[in-house]
């Protein structure tokens, strides 16, 4: 790191440990999330993927439906 200021070396240190505590931190907040009862995700669907490999169907909260309506994916039936 030559040529780095003390602070900046101490920042980019902050910023690796901040990522790092995001990546561990991560998988837990997800568990939570999945775990929480009585919330039923909503089945949606798409014809043709948003980008190529993308997918074409997918479970979402039902506070962002309206969201992923406005993207061009419809209610699966």
């Amino acid at each position: 790191m030559a040529g780095l200021t003390k602070e900046q070396r101490a920042q980019r240190e902050a910023e690796k440990l901040a990522a790092q505590n995001d990546v561990e931190h991560a998988p837990i907040q997800q568990d939570q999330q999945q775990d929480q009862p009585g919330i039923e995700l909503v089945a949606m669907v798409r014809d043709v993927p948003e980008f190529p490999g993308g997918p074409l169907s997918a479970n979402v909260h039902p506070a962002e439906v309206d969201n992923w309506l406005a993207l061009d994916w419809r209610l699966e039936e």
